[in-house]
């Protein structure tokens, strides 16, 4: 535990010594710091699968792949809550092949597309508390020939769209969404918010998507009723605009919220495109009105996963950093560092 928490006060050291972004590897027998421009190509050349990489804030530039189980750790995404540490990107393609089942991504910004090519088969892949600037892509240049199971996407924002072609029996949970979802199949998708408005029945917030279960859900969009491409979809406890909303064809259409003025249910209501500014708690009659499936509010504070506030990741978190322009009279340089441990 102790060498875990001392883990982020080496990565802030050393961002500050060196005035650049760095990764610490912490495996079974060894831990080892990577900084330059190759920080994250070095570390990852060195990791097997298993390992754990902390990155600290700052910006980091993608390996050519990523074919090992690693967990990856960043320092958060949020500006306000990342102010001591700034946040952590990741840039230029990640592309997910053969022998990264169990990766595991948190509190990191990708400014890049995500990918996963056709042939390939990955399992067990998750991100929590992330930003995916660009497009993900589990399909990538083709029809997957063997479906992937167990993705995990859990508290993140997705500022572009997200093709879920390929993956199936996996979990969408308390996560925002500013654009489009394409070809989603036996998945569940809850307690999450669409700010995306589609321009008409072309262009549905869930496209070409079958056989999931949307539940605790809140559609923003006040221009188009179509919501939902696809057949046999579960809707459940979802909130939308519009009175007679789309589902798709053949839906399960249980408990839903219909009809629905946007202004009473948020406090300030959240529009596109994403912004952290905007705020996503809904008012205090909404919370006991507008309740999910398990009875929880809908939306992105309801849930098994409930929104946490600033987005924070697990690991040990930096919150203040108070570091002197100058040393004192014996030569030293006071700095005061904040750590928080964090529950999950």
């Amino acid at each position: 535990m102790k060498k875990f928490i001392l883990l982020p006060i080496c990565l802030f050291l050393a961002n500050f010594v060196n005035a650049q972004s760095v990764i610490v590897l912490h495996s079974t027998d060894t831990t080892a710091v990577f900084t330059g421009n190759t920080a994250f190509a070095d570390a990852y050349a060195l990791a097997q699968t298993g390992d754990t990489l902390y990155l600290s804030g700052g910006a980091f530039t993608a390996s050519s792949e990523i074919a090992k189980g690693l967990t990856i750790f960043g320092a958060g995404i949020h500006p306000d809550s990342t102010a001591a540490t700034y946040i952590t990107q990741i840039s230029g393609t990640v592309d997910i092949k053969n022998g990264a089942d169990n990766l595991y991504f948190e509190g990191i910004q990708f400014a890049h597309q995500i990918k996963e090519y056709s042939t390939q088969v990955v399992d067990n892949v998750t991100f929590v508390r992330c930003k995916f600037n660009n497009s993900l892509d589990f399909s990538y240049s083709g029809n997957a020939n063997v479906l992937r199971t167990n993705y995990a996407f859990i508290q993140s924002v997705f500022v572009s769209s997200l093709d879920m072609e390929g993956v199936t029996n996996s979990l969408l949970t308390n996560c925002i969404f500013n654009e489009r979802i394409h070809n989603s199949s036996s998945n569940s998708i809850k307690n999450s918010s669409f700010l995306y408005g589609p321009s008409s029945s072309s262009y549905d917030i869930l496209s070409n998507s079958h056989t999931n279960l949307i539940s605790n859900c809140i559609f923003h969009t006040t221009t188009s009723p179509y919501l939902i491409d696809g057949a046999s979809n579960t809707v459940q406890n979802c909130i939308s605009h519009h009175a007679t909303p789309g589902y798709g064809s053949t839906p399960i259409d249980v408990n839903n919220y219909k009809g629905i003025n946007l202004a009473t249910v948020f406090t300030a209501i959240p529009t596109s495109p994403f912004s952290f500014t905007d705020d996503y708690h809904l008012t205090t009659s909404a919370e006991s009105t507008y309740l999910g499936d398990d009875s929880t509010q809908v939306g992105v504070y309801g849930g098994l996963f409930p929104l946490k506030e600033g987005f924070v990741p697990q690991n040990p978190h930096i919150s203040t950093k108070t570091i002197s322009s100058g040393t004192n009279s014996n030569g030293l340089l006071n700095v005061n560092i904040e750590v928080n441990a964090q529950n999950d």
